[in-house]
């Protein structure tokens, strides 16, 4: 596995235009002004505004087919991972929350990541390193270290409980690191995508900053993330599969997008 991953994850590095783009995440908006001719006020032939809604599912149609013939899926090296890890794909269309589920022995482990966030911030990174090539450690600057890395969740379930431990993903070498931990008494809590779940998760106390934990005890919950296949193998993989989700899922909203507007 190469690192190919990025240049084709990304159609946007490839196209004359970019386009803009688990715990609290926001994503950027662009404002886009639309132009007063694509305006159909009463004024405004029904001709008119029907050639407009014409011309843009000409577009639509054009970019659909264009995205259709340059789509991709999981290369045979990543399905063979699932195979040998246990990991499973939760299935989530038009959702950009991603979810893998691995049950071992008593317990079961999910993992979930914002496929969009991931792709958005891994083209922002190689545009910023081909923008500072000509720079000396660059690493050390604050934008680096801001692009650098995407948030992944992994929630343990056990007998009805569960720990959750919000983890950062280098997007650089695939490695996690462990930012918080968290008890939940109800492993529904942990799980629940429900807003009431969502706010009461982050009232929930997550302990202190994991750097200023002992030695052992990080080193021995990193052995233990380890011990369940949270280890760069999977980061390499979360990478891989949110470039072909999103991928997907860009391919569905236009061809949603092209019937709406036909």
């Amino acid at each position: 596995m190469s690192s190919k991953l990025v240049l084709k994850s990304l159609r946007s590095a490839v196209r004359t235009t970019v386009r803009p783009t688990f715990r609290g995440c926001v994503l950027a908006t662009t404002r886009i002004a639309a132009p007063k001719a694509a305006v159909c006020h009463f004024s405004t032939s029904v001709t008119r505004c029907n050639q407009v809604t014409d011309d843009l599912a000409k577009v639509l149609n054009s970019e659909l087919e264009f995205e259709k013939k340059d789509s991709f899926g999981l290369d045979e090296s990543y399905t063979n991972y699932l195979q040998l890890s246990g990991f499973q794909i939760v299935n989530s269309d038009k959702k950009v929350l991603a979810e893998l589920i691995k049950k071992d022995g008593p317990e079961t482990i999910h993992v979930y990541f914002d496929v969009l966030r991931i792709t958005q911030a891994s083209y922002e990174l190689r545009q910023f390193q081909e923008e500072m090539q000509n720079q000396d450690d660059i690493a050390s600057t604050p934008e680096f270290e801001d692009l650098a890395f995407s948030d992944v969740n992994v929630v343990v379930e056990k007998n009805g409980k569960a720990v959750g431990f919000d983890l950062s993903l280098s997007l650089l070498n695939n490695d996690f690191a462990v930012t918080a931990i968290t008890n939940f008494d109800n492993a529904e809590l942990a799980l629940s995508d429900s807003p009431e779940a969502a706010a009461a998760r982050d009232l929930t106390y997550s302990g202190p900053s994991f750097s200023n934990l002992a030695d052992e005890l990080q080193e021995s919950l990193e052995q233990f993330l380890v011990s369940r296949g949270i280890d760069n193998q999977l980061g390499e993989f979360v990478l891989a599969y949110a470039s072909v989700k999103e991928n997907s899922e860009y391919v569905s909203w236009l061809d949603n997008l092209k019937t709406f507007f036909q």
